[in-house]
């Protein structure tokens, strides 16, 4: 499914009054609750939605996926497990999340992707030093892009 159509059944959907949407074609799953909407079970379903929405989460903050660069190298590269706009900060008046030489830790929040009007953080799985920062700020990125380059600590 293309960004605009994607796009465009949000704008529909915030338009509307559905609060829940489930919808799925082919391999796209899409899950869609408007902000304040309570979490219910749809008939047949096991999970509620909250549950489906911390599963995802969770899987991006897992999915965060380190390549090695270089076999001979001490870097790394955090890539990106979604598509999504790039952030380098929560929100525009914070500070960003890191800058090159910035010390991380396994699990430490990066920088953030919207998709779909939801930011979703993503976490560090490997203790280093951000080298480079390959995305700006407000940039679509695609699954797997390489969003930081980190000098890995032993």
């Amino acid at each position: 499914m293309k960004m605009d159509e994607l796009k465009e059944i949000v704008k529909l959907i915030e338009e509307s009054k559905i609060d829940i949407l489930k919808l799925e074609k082919g391999d796209f799953k899409l899950f869609y609750q408007k902000e304040g909407a309570k979490n219910i079970r749809l008939e047949g379903e096991e999970s509620s939605f909250e549950e489906e929405r911390n599963n995802f989460e969770n899987s991006i903050q897992s999915d965060s996926t380190v390549e090695e660069t270089d076999k001979d190298s001490d870097l790394h590269q955090i890539t990106s497990p979604m598509i999504g706009a790039f952030y380098s900060r929560p929100n525009p008046d914070a500070e960003p999340f890191v800058e090159i030489g910035s010390k991380i830790s396994k699990n430490d929040p990066v920088c953030v992707l919207e998709a779909m009007k939801l930011l979703n953080e993503v976490n560090s799985n490997v203790d280093g030093e951000i080298v480079d920062i390959l995305a700006e700020d407000g940039q679509i990125i695609e699954f797997g892009q390489p969003l930081f380059t980190v000098r890995v600590s032993e």
